[in-house]
């Protein structure tokens, strides 16, 4: 009885919030994982319940002294005054709304059960000044590009795998909304010239890409007062848009507006730097001027487009953390935009799942400079983030068809290829390793059929482009095409099937039953140990369709599950494939290949 009493009352008491629930009890409570973020960062992440807060403790060894280093309100902790690869060691302790404190859990090291991250690599623009801008009186500035630089810009972008984020999506992203795609970019341009509107945004179109457009609000008033009041910006040196040109490019789509400040965009002004706290200035006087200045940013920015900016970038990149802590805790600013260098990272890395509140808000960007194709930033980045021990490469020939199809649903990057089409998933990761062009900029064509040029090119590709011999003549394939290479590559290594008196048939479309021994066969060239595929008469009633020289590849293809039925039993190995089908044959023929060995 009197242990009954005792239960009960245990009972009432955790239904009271006055102790932790069973979850927290000492044997069996844990940190799910401590990630290094970068050199400089330690993310921890938990199973938090509704009604605690947490606790977060740190220490060097893991059954030394453990010191109180902050607090969190929900599953996760970001521990910023660390350096890689410090050893360090964290327990965390829920707190009831009572205050009762529950047990800490079993300690933790950093770098242990790392959850993935996700990369974000920011470059900053300015103008773009064409040789028609200059006859009109437009300075070419030290920070304006050709537009036809830019247009190279969204070419190696759009043929290496990158997709174009704003801001905007980056904060979907760390509120849990949405995911973001492998070679993340924001295309960042500052002040809010007229360029950008006459040269930048149409080819933005062009390319299907999007931009953060962080603008100076005074600029652009006084840019619109002069048209309103009759007057031009013809012979302008440095023409400003106006408002309702800002609305326009707000509503396509391709740009998202944000703030590059109302008007502390100056340099020097009484003692301050842009948007930066002046020497010996007080805190509370600087918060009084960073809010009266993202009020007149709000009153312009939000009244014209109906948005209220929640980005802003840095005038000059000139910040402290003071800086970047008095306007994230202020303002209504949720993204800070600083120069190079502002993070321990070139790019920008953030830890899937953690909260809101744990994600780092102030990015990196270098500025993008004429002479200086932007591949030499995205290079660099690169170079220099993968060498801090932290931060690998992405590896997106790793990524699993659930999550491309997650990806595939915000970020498809052709116009006609639905994010919820049943091979859009297969398409993204087509694109994002660059397996496989589309027909246009914008366009994949997916019902279309597959050539043969097409296929030998695909593989050519995938075997890293080799040489091949001089030898080889084939009489339908001239000297100088697109796929000359190919062909002949695919001829030499017997590739291709249906090669004959020296006929390659470029333009004819190949069969599902080609394209699987063409596979099977650039299998068997790489020295891969193919398993023996299964008897395939039993699933599918045309099985006898399949041609005596191709039975082998197609029963290897269809037990690796990289061929598959139509869903009623054909196999229809005669037929034609599609782009559609070709991009989600290729997704799974990549996975497949990572359990085959030489």
């Amino acid at each position: 009885m009197k242990k009954k009493i005792i239960s009960v009352l245990l009972c009432l008491i955790l239904t009271a919030g006055l102790l932790p629930a069973t979850v927290y009890a000492a044997e069996n409570w844990s940190i799910s994982s401590a990630t290094w973020q970068d050199p400089n960062n330690v993310v921890l992440q938990w199973a938090a319940q509704e009604g605690y807060t947490y606790q977060i403790y740190r220490s060097d060894t893991r059954n030394g002294e453990y010191a109180l280093i902050g607090t969190a309100s929900s599953g996760s902790y970001r521990d910023s005054d660390v350096s890689w690869p410090d050893a360090k060691y964290y327990r965390v302790q829920p707190v009831s709304q009572s205050g009762a404190e529950g047990s800490l859990s079993q300690p933790i090291q950093a770098g242990t059960n790392p959850q993935p991250l996700s990369k974000v690599t920011v470059v900053m623009y300015h103008n773009f000044i064409s040789t028609a801008d200059m006859l009109n009186g437009v300075l070419f500035e030290e920070y304006s590009l050709d537009p036809a630089d830019f247009e190279a810009d969204l070419q190696y972008l759009r043929s290496n795998g990158y997709t174009t984020i704003t801001s905007e999506d980056l904060l979907s992203y760390i509120n849990g909304e949405k995911p973001l795609p492998a070679k993340a970019i924001i295309l960042s341009i500052d002040d809010g010239t007229l360029g950008v509107y006459t040269n930048g945004w149409p080819l933005l179109q062009k390319y299907r890409m999007k931009a953060d457009f962080n603008v100076i609000g005074e600029q652009i008033d006084d840019a619109w007062q002069i048209l309103y009041d009759g007057g031009t910006r013809d012979g302008q040196s440095a023409p400003y848009c106006q408002w309702n040109e800002l609305v326009r490019m707000q509503e396509s789509g391709e740009i998202n507006i944000c703030s590059h400040t109302y008007g502390l965009h100056r340099y020097n002004r009484e003692g301050r730097i842009g948007a930066s706290m002046m020497d010996g200035e007080r805190l509370e006087q600087y918060i009084l001027v960073i809010k009266n200045d993202y009020d007149l940013s709000v009153s312009c920015i939000g009244g014209w487009t109906g948005k209220n900016p929640t980005t802003m970038a840095y005038p000059y990149s000139r910040r402290s953390s003071a800086s970047d802590a008095a306007i994230l805790e202020n303002t209504g600013y949720e993204i800070l935009m600083a120069g190079e260098g502002a993070r321990g990272t070139a790019s920008n890395y953030f830890v899937d799942g953690a909260s809101a509140e744990s994600q780092m808000r102030l990015m990196s960007r270098p500025c993008r400079m004429e002479n200086h194709p932007l591949q030499e930033y995205l290079d660099a980045a690169d170079q220099q983030d993968q060498a801090n021990g932290v931060n690998t490469a992405e590896n997106t020939l790793a990524l699993s068809a659930e999550k491309c199809a997650e990806i595939a649903r915000w970020y498809s990057p052709y116009a006609d290829v639905a994010g919820d089409a049943w091979y859009a998933g297969a398409v993204y990761y087509a694109y994002v390793n660059t397996l496989l062009n589309g027909t246009s900029l914008t366009e994949f064509s997916p019902n279309g059929t597959v050539s043969r040029a097409m296929a030998a090119t695909l593989l050519y590709r995938m075997a890293g482009e080799p040489s091949a011999s001089a030898t080889v003549s084939l009489s339908d394939v001239p000297a100088d095409t697109w796929y000359t290479q190919a062909a002949l590559w695919a001829a030499e290594n017997n590739i291709l099937p249906g090669i004959e008196n020296s006929a390659f048939l470029p333009d004819q479309a190949i069969t599902r039953e080609e394209l699987a021994t063409a596979l099977y066969r650039y299998a068997q060239l790489r020295g891969l140990n193919l398993p023996a595929g299964s008897d395939i008469t039993t699933s599918f009633s045309d099985a006898g369709a399949v041609s005596p020289w191709a039975e082998d590849a197609v029963r290897w293809a269809v037990s690796e599950g990289i061929f598959k039925g139509d869903g009623a039993g054909h196999l229809m190995p005669q037929s034609s494939l599609t782009r559609a089908e070709l991009a989600t044959i290729l997704q799974t023929w990549n996975i497949s290949q990572s359990t085959l060995s030489a």
